[in-house]
């Protein structure tokens, strides 16, 4: 795991940010969601997590990230959600799929497009979740 990588996240999910329109103040909780979520991902597939897994419980902890500073910011919380996911979206498994699909190399295009599949449904799902509990739970009131 490079150490380097998780500051760069954050710079990441700090530029979708500004590019998807995120107040200027609260693009602290898009970098720190983005290196959050990245840091979990390359924390569990270092120890042999495989791949799907690994982004779905990222995915997940980032949305429960997200719902909470949303609570506590007083904002939506996809704003500090949908810039944040975009370091853990396997776009080398997408590309390296039109790569062989345009190559005729069939089989290997067909693994690398699954295997994306199922990464980018891992997201999905994580993020579907921990939003259905959240919307479940009764409301505190204070």
């Amino acid at each position: 795991m490079m150490i380097w990588s998780i500051p760069a996240a954050a710079i990441i999910s700090a530029a979708f940010g500004i590019l998807f329109n995120v107040p200027g103040k609260k693009l602290i909780w898009c970098a720190i969601n983005g290196a959050l979520g990245f840091a979990t991902l390359s924390i569990l597939t270092y120890y042999g997590v495989s791949g799907y897994i690994s982004i779905f419980f990222a995915s997940a902890i980032m949305a429960i990230f997200a719902e909470v500073t949303a609570r506590i910011q007083k904002i939506p919380a996809p704003l500090f959600l949908v810039a944040a996911l975009i370091p853990i979206v396997p776009g080398g498994r997408i590309f390296q799929f039109v790569l062989y699909l345009l190559q005729g190399a069939r089989d290997t295009a067909t693994s690398m497009g699954i295997s994306a599949l199922i990464e980018t449904g891992g997201i999905a799902i994580g993020v579907i979740f921990i939003s259905s509990l959240i919307k479940l739970t009764p409301k505190i009131k204070h």
